[in-house]
């Protein structure tokens, strides 16, 4: 029913992904592997970044239920109904739950949105023959994010650093319902209005993908 209500964005293999943490990295017995397309999405402040190399063609559930603006809200807590919400996701017992219903149908992981903001993650299904880890170095920002100033003027627009966002070089694929192309239309107008050109990742996502609306 996932793949029928929501839809699959397919992930090229070779494609690279970045994952963060205070610790070197190990294969550690969690249900889910959470990771960026860059870590400029996330917030945290971590030590390491891990370059993780998608080892096939992933598809993962499109875990989208609306677009507001430049926010994106997961459905997460629409198919868990779980009273956390979308922070149910920071309990194993609820990633192991979700891993059998992605499994059932076919589904390597998925992607959604981190904290229903502006920045999107890929949550893995923990397997080895999934992904690997093919480097590890100290995390370092080389990015810059933009921002307005007092009169609400674009003073700094984004600049990535140098790190790559793979889906330029190998876009993605979205076989998706129809429902979201009146979503995306709206969303990548606000971005023009927002004049905040590239300035997210899911913004870039779209730019290049190959989109499927079923």
């Amino acid at each position: 029913m996932l793949r029928q209500n929501y839809g699959e964005m397919i992930i090229k293999e070779g494609g690279i992904l970045y994952h963060t943490s205070d610790d070197i990295f190990k294969h550690k017995k969690k249900p889910m592997l959470f990771c960026s397309f860059h870590p400029s999405e996330y917030t945290g402040d971590n030590k390491y970044l891990h370059f993780i190399k998608i080892k096939r063609d992933l598809s993962l559930l499109f875990m989208i239920n609306d677009i507001s603006d430049i926010k994106i809200y997961s459905s997460l807590n629409d198919i868990l109904e779980h009273p956390n919400k979308n922070l149910a996701k920071k309990h194993d017992y609820i990633l192991k739950i979700m891993v059998k219903t992605l499994i059932k149908e076919n589904f390597d992981g998925w992607f959604s949105s981190i904290e229903n903001k502006s920045g999107v993650e890929v949550a893995l299904n923990n397997k080895k023959d999934i992904y690997e880890v093919i480097d590890t170095i100290p995390l370092k920002h080389n990015w810059i994010n933009g921002h307005y100033n007092d009169n609400n003027e674009i003073i700094v627009k984004k600049n990535w650093g140098k790190l790559k966002i793979c889906t330029i070089e190998n876009p993605i694929i979205l076989n998706i319902k129809k429902k979201y192309k009146k979503l995306i239309k709206k969303y990548k107008d606000y971005e023009i209005k927002s004049k905040f050109i590239s300035e997210y990742v899911f913004q870039i996502i779209l730019d290049n993908a190959i989109i499927n609306y079923l």
